[in-house]
């Protein structure tokens, strides 16, 4: 059945989560120029209002750095925002990317995410697919908002299912919505909900701080040159080589013909030396 929510309502149901010590992050998705951003910039406007903020567009980041400080502060312990306070990650790809899962970075940042339930933020970010983020973060992720078209907000949950493997049921709701053409039978919706676009001057504030914050961490997740970015794989692969010659079961020689790596390299990495 079809559910219609006031995005008043629901943005005071995020402050209210909060106040009872839940964490509360949403991500929103949808095609690119349905207006995911616009609708992040309402929820919170109206959110601003029930806890009694008021709204900026300071609350705006396009950086895993400048987010990860507003959660828990920089080196030093400064830079957290105000408990309650809004976030919005305009850009979670480039953030939380799951191709990038193996980055130091983005694994400690899905461990804070575990952690900052204390801060009773009301976290949000865009992202076109969803399921393009990294494994840790969709766990952390209590609403997904997708958009079909502007001004329109379909609005899932997490499954409260102790026996759940996967709490957000994708194929079984990926099996009703195309039989429905709709969500509204789809085991984890929530709620659909309208909102109007943003007045002309939110707008131009709006694309004044993107095209400035955005363009400074257009770089962010290529930091790592080609050596660090495979250094873990090469360590597994090493612990690898190591197991199996030490069942003694293998000689180098062996070793080297099954895995085509040269026997010399081998002989190193069971010594330790490699």
């Amino acid at each position: 059945m079809k559910r219609v929510e006031q995005l008043k309502d629901f943005a005071r149901t995020m402050h209210d989560t909060g106040r009872s010590d839940r964490d509360v992050v949403a991500a929103f998705g949808g095609m690119t120029g349905e207006g995911k951003s616009v609708a992040m910039i309402q929820m919170i406007k109206e959110y601003c209002k029930s806890a009694g903020i008021k709204f900026t567009f300071d609350c705006m980041t396009w950086s895993r750095e400048e987010l990860l400080k507003w959660i828990d502060g920089d080196k030093d312990g400064k830079g957290q925002l105000p408990e309650y306070s809004p976030v919005i990650a305009d850009e979670l790809i480039s953030m939380f990317y799951r191709r990038n899962w193996y980055e130091d970075d983005q694994k400690a940042a899905v461990e804070l995410f575990n952690k900052c339930r204390d801060r009773h933020l009301f976290i949000t970010g865009a992202i076109p697919n969803f399921w393009d983020l990294d494994g840790g973060m969709l766990s952390r992720i209590r609403f997904y908002i997708y958009i079909p078209r502007r001004g329109v907000m379909w609005v899932f949950e997490q499954e409260n299912n102790p026996f759940a493997g996967d709490k957000w049921n994708v194929s079984e709701n990926k099996k009703v919505f195309r039989k429905h053409k709709n969500p509204y039978r789809c085991p984890n919706f929530l709620c659909e909900i309208t909102y109007d676009d943003l007045e002309a001057n939110e707008k131009k504030r709006y694309y004044e701080i993107r095209n400035t914050k955005r363009r400074n961490t257009e770089l962010q997740n290529k930091k790592t040159t080609q050596v660090e970015k495979y250094k873990h794989i090469k360590k597994q692969r090493d612990e690898a080589i190591r197991m199996i010659y030490e069942t003694g079961d293998f000689t180098h020689l062996q070793i080297s013909e099954r895995t085509k790596i040269g026997r010399t390299l081998i002989t190193r990495i069971c010594n330790g030396t490699g």
